[in-house]
């Protein structure tokens, strides 16, 4: 029987997993930044900044298939563990070789490939833990809540990185980040994580429908073997009825689609904006550090309105509208440098400018999230989360890459106003599409 999670649990657990991410992305982010200040400054390339942006979606797509079946298969709460202490010693590894490896680069690409593969474990494992941490009335709040405290977190975390690489450096910023990766396990270990009964057999159920679509004359001894055969059958099938779930329903497969187009030119702003700043301006590390928290102000100020909306009805509308705003502030952003504006007043512009664009990706980002919680079965949690989060970054390390070339050769006005126009073409297009097929009276699933 199925454990009823009570309203003062839920809040309890809220108060806990909001502390985590507090922490976690306080540390994270930190150390994420002053990585990538250490080698612009160690390197001068374009790259520093998007090292991560190429890793985590390569790691991502390979461990999609496995982490997906393991999260659903396991007990959350251990392998969240594991993957947490694994985390741990991979920053303490990381201190004891910074200053005994010549290669900078190769270091960090090694170090952070093995956090990514914790990390994919990790976020996949509460994904998929929501319906065992909260009840239904406290998701949409949870889900709030940390993006919230995230972005909130997100907007000091450059300025403190910036301040922290000219007070302690680079080493002291790592030994931060292990003691506040330990503080962060032990508040997991104090959650309680309330199983579901019903999930293991669900699960299994669910496979054998999934061979009952493939072969429908063999269904009463496919029955039979996705009992006796689970290993046999594992991976592969056991991935693949997430993998159905989200291209039978119109609005993941759609937002999918679109997501990875998107995300490869959004690569244009993740890997050109610190490279524009730093390398190509001149401008200062606290230039840069401020011009990155007005995305996390955006996103903070988003969410807090959220909180105080009702759940969005036609979220692939929502979306598709929103990116539209995106596409005109990456023009934007073009020809702002292709401007001459003085450094001060580039600053405050590109400050707004980030605090716009914030705040449309958590009125993209967060309805997404609630929507696949509230609508994605309990036991496919794992599996259809791990895909999709997998499938939407695909693009990001081609994108990465083609950008941190584009921008080393072109300058970056013309880079960033060609972006803007192919976004606004291309979610122009795809708009009149979904309203097109609302019209016909054809019906979406959200």
């Amino acid at each position: 029987m199925e454990v009823q999670i009570t309203n003062r649990q839920s809040v309890i657990q809220i108060v806990r997993a909001a502390s985590s991410d507090i922490i976690s992305t306080l540390g994270g982010d930190t150390f994420g930044f002053a990585l990538g200040l250490m080698l612009l400054h160690t390197t001068h390339s374009a790259l520093s900044f998007g090292l991560g942006a190429i890793i985590y979606p390569i790691v991502g797509l390979l461990l999609m298939m496995p982490v997906g079946n393991l999260i659903d298969r396991g007990h959350h709460k251990p392998l969240i563990l594991t993957s947490k202490a694994l985390d741990i010693g991979a920053y303490i590894v990381y201190a004891l070789l910074a200053d005994r490896v010549a290669n900078q680069m190769l270091l960090a690409i090694l170090v952070l490939t093995f956090i990514a593969c914790c990390d994919k474990v990790t976020n996949t494992g509460f994904t998929a833990s929501i319906h065992e941490l909260v009840n239904d009335n406290h998701i949409k709040t949870l889900a709030t809540i940390e993006q919230a405290a995230t972005a909130g977190i997100q907007l000091i975390s450059p300025v403190l990185a910036a301040a922290l690489y000219g007070m302690i450096g680079f080493d002291g910023i790592v030994r931060v980040e292990i003691a506040a990766e330990i503080i962060v396990w032990l508040i997991t270990l104090s959650m309680r994580f309330h199983p579901l009964k019903a999930a293991e057999s669900a699960t299994t159920s669910l496979v054998v429908d999934a061979e009952q679509t493939d072969q429908p004359a063999q269904a009463p001894q496919s029955a039979t073997a996705g009992t006796d055969s689970q290993p046999a059958q594992t991976q592969w099938q056991l991935f693949k009825v997430g993998l159905q779930y989200i291209w039978n329903r119109f609005t993941l497969r759609s937002v999918v689609v679109i997501g990875v187009f998107l995300n490869f030119l959004f690569s244009s702003v993740d890997v050109g904006l610190p490279y524009a700043i730093v390398q190509t301006r001149h401008m200062s590390n606290a230039s840069l550090s401020v011009v990155m928290s007005g995305f996390a102000a955006g996103i903070l100020i988003g969410n807090l309105i959220l909180s105080m909306l009702p759940t969005f009805k036609r979220v692939l509308l929502t979306i598709l509208r929103l990116s539209l705003v995106v596409g005109g502030a990456i023009f934007a952003l073009g020809i702002l440098f292709m401007s001459t504006l003085p450094d001060n007043q580039l600053v405050l512009i590109l400050v707004i400018w980030a605090l716009l664009v914030g705040l449309t990706l958590a009125f993209v980002n967060t309805p997404m999230s609630v929507y696949m919680q509230m609508t994605v079965p309990t036991e496919l949690l794992g599996r259809v989360g791990s895909t999709f989060g997998t499938l939407m970054q695909l693009a990001v390390p081609v994108g990465t890459a083609v950008y941190s070339l584009l921008f080393q050769h072109i300058s970056s006005g013309p880079v960033y106003a060609m972006t803007g126009l192919v976004v606004l073409v291309y979610i122009g297009f795809n708009l009149l599409r979904v309203q097109q097929k609302l019209a016909t009276g054809k019906q979406i699933d959200d």
